[in-house]
Parts: C-alpha cells; structure tokens; sequence
C-alpha cells in the first residue's frame, strides 16, 4: 500500500513556459501521454463562442504532414488511443498506448497540437457535427437542463458560456476565424503536458522540448467576471417540455478550486450524494421513492465553484424531491455526522482514488488538472492526507458558513409549470 500511495510525481517548467508534469508507475505496461491548453469557453469573444471546441473536432483533422486519415491509422498502428474534450477552462488532448510506444504515440498528438492546418473542406464537415452535437444536447433533457443550470448560476460569468456555442457562433465562424483563435490560445506558457504509468520524467520532457519548440509564447487573452461577481442563486427557472419525468438541477455556491476547504467538501460530498449509502440516495430514493436517480457534485474553477444537485422524478412530486434535496443539506449545518459515516465516507473516497491508479487515462487528467488549479501536481499521498485530516467539526463547520443561509439555485426541465425554489 505504501509504495502505491508514494507514486513519485514530478515537474519541470521548460525555458519557454510549458509545464511537464510525470507520474511514474513502473508495474504498468501502459501509459497515457496529455496535452493541456489552459484555454477555453471562458477565453471566448462573443463571436467566438464555441470555437475552442469547434477548433478540438479539427485538430485530429489534419496537419502538414498527415492527413485526418493518417492520423488514425498512425494512431491504431501503434495499438493506441486518442481522445479530447473540452470543458469551461481547458481543452485536453490524450492518448493511451503501451508505455514501449509512448514516444511515436506523443509525436503524432503533437504534429496534430502544433501543426493542425484546419483544413477547409474538413470545417465545413465539422461545422455539421457541432450542429448536430448542440441538438442532440438540446433534444437530451438531462445535457438541457444541466447547460441550463450552468449559463443561469454562472450568469455574466465567462464560466456560464455554452462550451459548444450556438448555432448562430457555428455558423458565423470560417477556416480565419478558427485559426486566429487557435494562435493567440495555444501558446506555450499555457500549454501543460502531462504523462502517467511506466514513463521516465526526462525522457518526456526532453520528448517535449523538441516536439512543442515550434509553439509561440505570448500572453492569454484571459476573460474575468466583473468585480464583485456573485453567484446567482435564490431563482428558479422551468422549461416545459412534454415528457414523462420533470429533471431538475439545483445548485450553491462553494469556493473555488484549491480552497482551503476543498477535501472537507470532497467527504461532504460523498456523504450527501455519492454513492449508494449517501444521505440523498437513501432519503430520495430509497425512503420516499422520489426518484430512480438522485446525487450531488462538486464543479471547481480558477475563481468559483458550485455544489450541484440531479434528480428526475415525477411532476406531482417534484416540488418534494427538491424540498427534500435541499433539507439534506440543510441537515450538516445543524446535526454533526456520525463517526462511523465520516469513516466511511473517507474510506470510500481512499478506495476511489487508488484504484483510480490503475487507470492512465484518469490519472494524466488529474495530475494536469492540479498543475492547472494548485500549481503543481498533488502527489496521491498528499491528496489522500487531507481526507484523512477531515473531522466531524470541520464539516459542520464548513456546512454552516457555506451553506446555512444560501437558498440555492434551481432549474428543471419536463411538463406542466415545474416546481419552486425549496420551501
């Protein structure tokens, strides 16, 4: 157990910005290797809305040297995997392969990061996809009422923008637009390379060093909120919409990423909404049979961050399920959890994040994402002391100024007039 807890983690800060990050794990045959562009959603102009995304779709479609066909034959010649998304604050490209071919597997992710020509004929394909991406979501009301939720909380927020835009933003933008965009974000002191399992820390940053000297070094075009800022809570908005089930989302305010109470949040979290044996399942579901699938999550940025409860459940009893989500949290500001529960609750979390080590891909993520919010990568031991450290107090504690006076945010989806705030 020790010596999987004390993974060593290390980074270097190259001489033109980027930042390598490694986590070392030599019992693996695999890797992933990652590139992290510390831009996205919340960087878009208004006219660009979308293009961070829309400029994801086309990076794997071409290069100078490779065709969008190459590519993936590249790719599954080597045996291994690519993907990318993008969220409200980055964009993430990464491949997993056997850790033998990491270095052929990190070349053509590269070419693809540095290179991409955006081809014409490949943006007018794509601008279809996009289309079709944003309707699908539209059409899935769990996706519509979860990008809902997040454009009101995070209302004139840079973080509320669609990160798929909108049909007019697709549609608007050509091959120039595109690239210009794509040339002052992806710029190399934003840009975060990331690896994990069975690779050598200097072996990837030197694999870096050459493969990325071609980015430029600039300063990004950061988009902030408004001087005093703040959520917005205490409303509540339903889209009628003829379905069987009304699903909600309701949300509070929380510190932003690398918060001093971050882990004390973590145990909170899982005792309220994670898993089987959380107070929300057990009330909602299985108590009061409110709902078929209820739970809470945490959603942390650079600057604000948001507890966030789902439920789906029957118009008639819709006004309940949210009464009683929001006295559940209500419950830590007031009554001290048991030390059998906090036990379990740490312990559910030390098991979720170990295993997680087996997963390359889950892990070149998370050490990115912490270089990105912390600074630096949050070795796993460091990670899993500050759960260990919560106590009963510290969540009370915690519940009470977080949460004791906040009446949350709530928006739905389904037929008839929706429910309320909670009552």
């Amino acid at each position: 157990m020790s010596a999987t807890i004390g993974l060593p983690v290390h980074m270097t800060t190259l001489s033109n910005g980027i930042r390598v990050v490694t986590q070392k794990v030599s019992a693996m045959q695999s890797a992933a290797i990652g590139i992290r562009i510390d831009s996205s959603t919340r960087n878009e102009r208004a006219e660009s809305q979308g293009a961070s995304h829309f400029i994801e779709h086309l990076l794997f479609k071409g290069t100078e040297r490779r065709s969008a066909d190459r590519i993936m034959e590249e790719f599954d010649a080597l045996g291994a995997r690519a993907n990318a998304y993008t969220s409200q604050e980055e964009v993430f490209y990464y491949a997993t392969s056997l850790s033998s071919v990491i270095p052929a597997t990190f070349e053509i992710l590269a070419d693809m990061f540095v290179n991409s020509i955006l081809p014409a004929k490949e943006v007018e394909k794509e601008r279809s996809v996009v289309l079709q991406e944003i309707s699908m979501n539209y059409d899935n009301p769990t996706r519509f009422v979860y990008h809902q939720f997040h454009k009101g909380f995070w209302n004139a927020h840079p973080l509320g923008l669609p990160v798929l835009g909108t049909v007019e933003t697709i549609d608007f933008m050509d091959r120039n637009h595109l690239m210009s965009h794509k040339l002052s974000n992806y710029i190399a002191n934003s840009t975060i390379i990331s690896a994990a399992g069975n690779v050598e820390h200097d072996h990837i940053a030197e694999l870096t060093e050459r493969l990325l000297c071609g980015l430029p070094v600039g300063k990004l075009p950061v988009i902030a909120a408004e001087s005093g800022w703040k959520p917005s809570i205490a409303e509540h908005t339903h889209y009628q919409r003829a379905m069987e089930q009304i699903q909600f989302f309701m949300g509070y305010p929380i510190p932003p990423a690398g918060n001093e109470h971050r882990h004390t949040l973590a145990v909170f979290n899982q005792i309220l909404g994670s898993g089987m044996s959380s107070r929300l399942f057990r009330e909602v579901r299985e108590r009061r049979g409110l709902a078929y699938s209820v739970y809470s999550m945490t959603s942390s940025y650079s600057d604000s961050g948001g507890l966030l409860i789902y439920a789906g459940t029957g118009a008639d009893r819709a006004q309940e399920a949210i009464d009683v989500c929001h006295e559940e949290v209500m419950r830590f500001c007031s009554e001290s959890v048991s030390a059998e529960t906090l036990d379990s609750a740490k312990e559910q979390i030390r098991c979720k994040r170990l295993m997680a080590l087996d997963d390359c891909d889950t892990q070149v993520r998370r050490i990115a994402t912490s270089t990105s919010l912390l600074g630096a990568p949050e070795p796993i031991a460091l990670s899993l002391e500050g759960i260990a450290e919560v106590s009963v107090e510290d969540i009370c504690l915690m519940a009470e100024n977080q949460f004791s006076k906040i009446i949350p945010r709530v928006e739905s989806v389904g037929p008839g007039d929706g429910p309320g705030l909670p009552r």
